[in-house]
């Protein structure tokens, strides 16, 4: 059965034949500076929300984890969206607020344990209560499997308010139940001090000793312009930008005091409509009118000059656009920094003056926020998109969406970005990225970026470049010259990793067991001539100096490190007749090295202490390194 991208590709064939030309036909010219600017990529734009269990009873499988370790996930928000609004941290609990408000068990203590025990290098991100209410009992949860049993296996409409004492279903199963439960014999009083006091019961003197270094970022509850529809049982009118602020001020206040290095991460708003308008359109002060995210930008500097603490770390955002087109899906993500892109669901933005203009189609969102902090903070903060997804099904748009994403926000140094929806493509996309680009983002060009982009990484030794090439092309192929200037390259083949033509079921299971392609690109006077596929991710990977280069052969070795995560012993093949064996910290340093004279060689790393590692196999003076973890 063909792929939908394997027709896409066969019908842009037979329009070639018949007469039609590329609207590719011109060749894109990428340049790189091995000496251009330089600045950090924050490791936990790899992120990615829900992946591990907080139910004993439903623990992570196997497989799960190896998705996770071996994709080189850096950074999970772990808080369950709305469900972490009402958590009571005491009594592992929560109330489920799509489904009757019913209370539902939930151990963040026990998924916390398992992340850092398999995981030791990840940063778990969870979350504040703001709302003021949280779980208290099961007791008085309605009987929605009654129901459904005793109504012809129909479930009841999720949306009515029947937990707790005193709840009436509507039989007619509309969305407002006969007479709401009683939310006070379910939920008890939450207030800012009861909140924060998880970090005394995770990381105190008298705590359960998890590793606060490995949680350092804390959302300030999740989606507040919506929760009259997600927490209507006590919150029944939009919540007021000020009452909103005075909640997030008072519990960041109260986490500062108790941790002043925290990341508080805010207001983790809904999605585009809400970003600037908000439940109420804005915020009008006397005369003069604010987008709801420039009034909380506003007050929170304020509040800041005031008490001498700063109360917002990371501003983060979520968005999930409706249904777009496939070359539509693709330019996505130009909305966040793109003062030139004309976004065509930009609905939210017609409302900044306080008022419906069609005119106004450029978000620039992040942009937009910059200078509103600058004006209100005098400088600028961390920005981070904690959830987000899109309607495609298809594993080559969503791969290119997703790839194309995360470029821009190393690219604009964002901090953190952790997708909700997970499709197919993302974990291929996120491997090739997090498995192999370098620390630090290099400035690149492209002449068409809106269809080639480039994105560059180095090492802090500028000696090892990571060349990454998205083509938003969703028919044809694009050629492209890759010119390089003021960084040391002999004349050869260097090894390339392609995600292209992906199928429509999940094809990552593993570092070594996943779609990437192995080809060769070859340089010859720094200048690389190459086709890349439609809607495809190619990644180069170059070496400076002297004898480096990496032939199509040894690119294609049948050298295999095996399990990549392990607490004792790594297993090696495809060594031919020996080589030489090494364990390299992320630091650089040699800790084990083994020579050895067979095929198959086995390595005990069980001294080492836990975390992320290099084995590096040397093979006839070529090394290929692949990363470990000891666990």
């Amino acid at each position: 059965m063909k792929t939908n991208q394997s027709i896409k590709s066969l019908l842009a064939a037979i329009a070639l034949s018949i007469g039609f030309t590329s609207t590719n036909a011109a060749t894109i010219t990428l340049t790189i500076n091995g000496e251009g600017e330089t600045h950090k990529v924050s490791p936990y734009v790899y992120g990615k929300n829900n992946s591990t269990s907080d139910e004993p009873s439903k623990a992570t499988t196997e497989a799960e984890w190896t998705q996770i370790i071996e994709s080189g996930v850096t950074f999970l928000r772990e808080n369950s969206g709305n469900n972490s609004t009402k958590y009571n941290y005491s009594r592992h609990l929560s109330s489920h607020p799509d489904w009757y408000n019913n209370v539902e068990p939930h151990d963040w203590d026990y998924e916390l344990q398992s992340i850092q025990e398999r995981l030791p290098n990840v940063q778990a991100m969870y979350g504040f209560q703001l709302l003021g209410h949280v779980a208290s009992t099961e007791e008085n949860n309605f009987d929605d499997w009654g129901w459904y049993i005793d109504h012809n296996k129909q479930w009841l409409n999720r949306a009515q308010n029947v937990a707790g004492i005193g709840g009436v279903a509507n039989p007619d199963n509309g969305k407002t139940a006969l007479v709401e439960g009683d939310p006070n014999s379910y939920l008890m009083p939450w207030p800012a001090d009861s909140t924060v006091g998880i970090l005394d019961h995770w990381f105190g003197e008298t705590g359960l000793g998890f590793d606060r270094s490995k949680v350092l970022y804390w959302a300030m509850d999740n989606e507040p312009e919506i929760w009259s529809g997600t927490h209507d049982d006590v919150q029944k009118e939009p919540v007021s930008a000020d009452e909103f602020i005075d909640k997030y001020i008072a519990v960041a206040k109260a986490a500062k005091n108790k941790w002043p290095d925290i990341k508080l991460v805010g207001p983790i708003t809904c999605n585009e409509w809400q970003w600037y308008a908000g439940s109420d359109y804005g915020v009008t002060v006397g005369e003069e009118f604010y987008p709801w995210i420039e009034y909380f930008i506003k007050r929170i500097g304020e509040e800041e000059a005031r008490c001498g603490v700063k109360l917002l770390d990371v501003f983060a955002i979520h968005y999930y656009p409706s249904k777009l087109k496939d070359a539509e899906v693709i330019q996505c993500h130009r909305l966040f920094f793109d003062e030139t892109y004309n976004y065509p669901q930009a609905n939210g933005i017609k409302m900044i003056t306080g008022k419906w203009n069609n005119n106004n189609t450029k978000e620039y969102v992040f942009k937009r926020c910059q200078e509103w902090m600058m004006k209100y903070m005098g400088e600028t903060r961390g920005f981070g998109m904690t959830e987000c997804g899109i309607e495609s099904s298809d594993a080559n748009i969503c791969s290119i969406w997703y790839g194309s994403t995360i470029g821009e926000f190393m690219k604009e140094k964002v901090e953190i970005f952790s997708p909700w929806t997970w499709k197919n493509g993302m974990w291929e996309t996120l491997h090739l990225f997090a498995r192999y680009n370098q620390p630090y983002y290099l400035s690149s060009q492209s002449s068409n970026d809106s269809l080639v982009s480039i994105h560059t990484t180095i090492n802090e030794t500028k000696d090892s470049l990571t060349v990454l090439l998205i083509n938003r092309s969703i028919s044809e192929a694009t050629e492209i010259e890759i010119n390089l200037s003021n960084f040391e390259l002999r004349d050869g083949d260097y090894m390339t990793l392609e995600l292209s033509d992906l199928p429509d079921e999940e094809t990552f299971v593993s570092h070594t067991d996943n779609a990437l392609k192995t080809k060769a690109t070859s340089f010859n006077n720094r200048t690389a001539k190459l086709s890349l596929p439609p809607l495809s991710t190619t990644t180069i990977l170059l070496k400076a100096g002297k004898g480096t280069n990496i032939s199509p052969e040894r690119a294609v070795s049948e050298v295999k490190v095996f399990p990549t995560s392990t607490q004792n012993r790594l297993h090696l093949s495809g060594l031919g007749n020996g080589g030489t064996i090494q364990i390299i910290s992320m630091e650089g340093k040699s800790l084990i090295t083994q020579e050895c004279t067979q095929d198959k060689a086995t390595l005990n790393i069980e001294q080492l202490p836990n975390g992320y590692y290099l084995c590096a196999i040397t093979l006839s003076n070529i090394t290929k390194t692949i990363p470990i973890i000891k666990y």
